[in-house]
C-alpha cells in the first residue's frame, strides 16, 4: 500500500488574468489528500490584478486548512528562475512544475505519484497534455530532437508509457531527492528548453525520464506569446541554440547550426512565409555574444 507523499505544486504568474485561479480550482478538485498538497505561486510583478486575486485565494486556503503560498517578485524573473524560487521555499517530497494556464484532471497527480513510487529509478515524469481551447487535441506526449538537423517533433504513441528525450515543463513531476542530485533549473534559459535541459541532466545522472499517459492535463499553450510571434521565435531560437551549445557534441552543434542557418530557416521564410529567419539570426548573434558564459556552463563550472 502506498503512503502518499507531500507534493509542492509550483508555477509562476505574470499577468495571467483568471487562468491562475482556474488552475488552482482544478488543484482543489484533485483526488489527492488536501493536507499533502502545497501550492506555491511566484508572481513576476503582475499588473493586471491577478496578484491581488491570488492573495485573496491564499487567505481562503488558510481558512480551509490548505496551503497556498504567494511569492512576490519586483520584476519579471522568467520561468526557470521563478520556479527555482518556489523549489527553494517548498516542503514537498515531490515537486510538480507547471504553468498558470494548466488545468489538472482530477486523478492526474495521484496517478503520477503512484507510478513514480513504484518506479524509483524514474527521475522525471510528464503527462499527456491537451489543448485547453480544443480539449481532445493532444499537444504534448513527450518530445524528441533530431541531433543532426535540430528539428523537434512530438514523440509517437501518445497512449503508451515511453522514454522520450524530454517531457514538457508545464506538467513535470520530480522527486525532491532527485533534484538534490540534479540541481535546479538552469535560469540561463530565459524561455523554453529549461525542461529539455533538466531531463537531459537527469539521464546523465542515471535517472530515466518517462511519459505517463494516465496523467492528463489541459494547457492554454502560450496564448500571450502567440500575440508577439517575432519575440516568441526569437526566444525559441535563442534558447534552443544555447541548449545545443551547452549540451551536444561539437559535430552535432556544427551540423544543426549549418542546416538551420543555410537550409531549414531560409526554406521556412521563402516557402512558408513564417518570418523565422530574422529571429533565428538574432538568437544566433545573442549566443555568439554570450558564448563564453555558455561554454563555462558546459564545462560544469556554473549553472
Amino acid at each position: 500500500m502506498i503512503t502518499y507523499p507531500k507534493v509542492s505544486i509550483i508555477f509562476p504568474n505574470y499577468n495571467g488574468g483568471s487562468e491562475p485561479l482556474e488552475c488552482i480550482k482544478s488543484i482543489k478538485n484533485l483526488s489527492y489528500l488536501k493536507d499533502k498538497i502545497e501550492i506555491i505561486v511566484i508572481d513576476n510583478n503582475s499588473t493586471d490584478g491577478s496578484l491581488e486575486q491570488l492573495k485573496v485565494q491564499s487567505s481562503k486556503f488558510k481558512v480551509e486548512g490548505r496551503r497556498l503560498k504567494v511569492i512576490e517578485n519586483k520584476e519579471n524573473a522568467g520561468f526557470a528562475k521563478a520556479i527555482n524560487q518556489g523549489i527553494k521555499g517548498s516542503s514537498g517530497d515531490y515537486i510538480f512544475i507547471t504553468n498558470d494556464d494548466i488545468v489538472f484532471e482530477k486523478n492526474s497527480l495521484r496517478n503520477m505519484i503512484e507510478y513514480m513510487e513504484k518506479n524509483p529509478t524514474v527521475g522525471i515524469t510528464g503527462g499527456k497534455i491537451f489543448l485547453k481551447s480544443s480539449p481532445k487535441k493532444i499537444i504534448s506526449c513527450g518530445f524528441m530532437m533530431n541531433r543532426w538537423n535540430g528539428n523537434i517533433f512530438r514523440a509517437p504513441y501518445p497512449d503508451k508509457i515511453k522514454e522520450p528525450d524530454w517531457v514538457q515543463g508545464c506538467a513535470m513531476l520530480i522527486p525532491k531527492i532527485a533534484l538534490k542530485k540534479l540541481g535546479l533549473l538552469d535560469a540561463g534559459f530565459s524561455h523554453y528548453f529549461e525542461d529539455f535541459d533538466i531531463c537531459l541532466r537527469a539521464k546523465k545522472s542515471g535517472f530515466s525520464v518517462h511519459y505517463f499517459p494516465d496523467a492528463i492535463f489541459w494547457h492554454g499553450e502560450a496564448t500571450t506569446g502567440n500575440k508577439d510571434k517575432k519575440n516568441k521565435y526569437y526566444q525559441w531560437y535563442k534558447n534552443k541554440i544555447r541548449f545545443i551549445i551547452k549540451n551536444l557534441p561539437l559535430i552535432n552543434i556544427i551540423s544543426i547550426l549549418s542546416l538551420q542557418l543555410f537550409l531549414i530557416t531560409p526554406y521556412r521564410l521563402i516557402v512558408r512565409h513564417d518570418k523565422r529567419f530574422i529571429p533565428f539570426l538574432k538568437g544566433l548573434l545573442w549566443n555568439i555574444a554570450h558564448l563564453e558564459e555558455t561554454l563555462s556552463v558546459r564545462a560544469g563550472k556554473t549553472i
